[in-house]
């Protein structure tokens, strides 16, 4: 087989990372896997293997014609049978198969609010789906949408999957007291609700003021992240928070914590959950989108937008006992069982076949 992963940045996000994972992981099971971005690059170029075909388009508008004519010449001069489109690269992904017969579409929708699938735009997506040879969906509530709103049957709920850890930084340093150092990896967006977070912080604080948070993640030029970098400045807890922006290795620093948490309206299936227990820690998370069918029961699920529940299970979390550790390796040897690269993998190269 020979794929193609299309997206449209290389800067740190869910969906790129699970591009850049694609490209690596196939590299090492089928004749070709290439990557192509579209828009902009980014810190995780440097995590592709160099032995991927790489090509950067360099996208100035929505109709790009000289892009996508490059496009179709690195298709063709790699022999690429099916391209996998992540996210919003669909519409360049429709335009190069327009132009290069016998290519197969697959459309990969990691749309994250899937909570709030009713008021979804999808004009662009119900014109171009008659295209898609086939949709992978990180989660369930996304297969149905898609069988619904774009009639598309070969659509497939595909787990996302974590690369091997990397190996443990014992270099990197980190304030607060051990047993209660809380630890999030979202970026600034209004779906991570991180000041439901601080909210819940606040409370677990008027409790025990030894618990420190440590936020890793992007800021995006918005009023959310804007309001929320003023409020981390301006909180009297201030000084128990710290933020480190993005972190390319996160894998290698996360067991240094004590516990994960995730404080989302809505999700897909985040990675993040997926390296807490990969890392060994105890998880707490919001129970939207695919978070409880990972976590299962080794972790501990909150309402969504309820800073009292989330407070009140991180007070619970405390320290390590015995029964929280049996938890913790459930959970871990969970994730890699089901959430590992070798698994998904196998699963993804029978649908290619499939769609081919």
């Amino acid at each position: 087989m020979r794929v193609l992963q299309l997206i449209d940045s290389l800067e740190i996000g869910g969906a790129e990372r699970m591009a850049v994972n694609y490209a690596n992981a196939l590299h090492k099971r089928v004749e070709v896997s290439a990557l192509c971005v579209t828009r902009k690059e980014g810190q995780l170029k440097t995590l592709i293997d160099p032995e991927v075909p790489y090509l950067y388009l360099k996208r100035k508008r929505r109709l790009d014609v000289a892009a996508v004519l490059r496009l179709k010449r690195f298709i063709q001069k790699h022999k690429i049978e099916i391209i996998q489109a992540h996210g919003s690269s669909y519409f360049l992904a429709v335009l190069v198969k327009l132009i290069t017969p016998g290519l197969k579409l697959i459309w990969h929708d990691h749309f994250g609010n899937s909570e709030y699938l009713a008021g979804r735009k999808a004009t662009s997506l119900k014109l171009l789906s008659s295209y898609f040879d086939g949709i992978f969906a990180v989660n369930e509530k996304l297969v149905l949408w898609s069988k619904q709103k774009l009639k598309v049957k070969k659509t497939f709920y595909i787990k996302n999957f974590i690369a091997e850890a990397l190996p443990f930084d014992t270099d990197f340093e980190i304030s607060g007291a051990k047993g209660k150092r809380m630890v999030c990896v979202a970026n600034l967006r209004p779906q991570k609700n991180h000041h439901m977070l601080l909210d819940a912080f606040k409370l677990v604080l008027e409790h025990d003021a030894g618990y420190t948070l440590h936020l890793f993640g992007s800021v995006p030029e918005s009023l959310y992240a804007k309001s929320l970098v003023e409020r981390l400045e301006e909180e009297p807890f201030s000084k128990s928070v710290f933020f480190y922006g993005t972190y390319l290795k996160i894998s290698a620093i996360l067991p240094h914590f004590d516990i994960g948490v995730l404080s989302s309206d809505s999700e897909g299936l985040p990675l993040a959950l997926l390296e807490y227990g990969q890392a060994g820690i105890p998880v707490i998370t919001t129970d939207v989108g695919q978070c409880r069918a990972v976590l299962g029961d080794f972790g501990k699920l909150v309402p969504a937008q309820n800073p009292a529940a989330l407070a009140e299970a991180i007070r619970a979390s405390g320290f390590m006992t015995d029964d929280k550790a049996v938890d913790v390796k459930k959970l871990k040897d969970r994730i890699l069982l089901e959430y590992g690269e070798p698994i998904v993998i196998q699963k993804v190269i029978s649908k290619y076949a499939e769609i081919i």
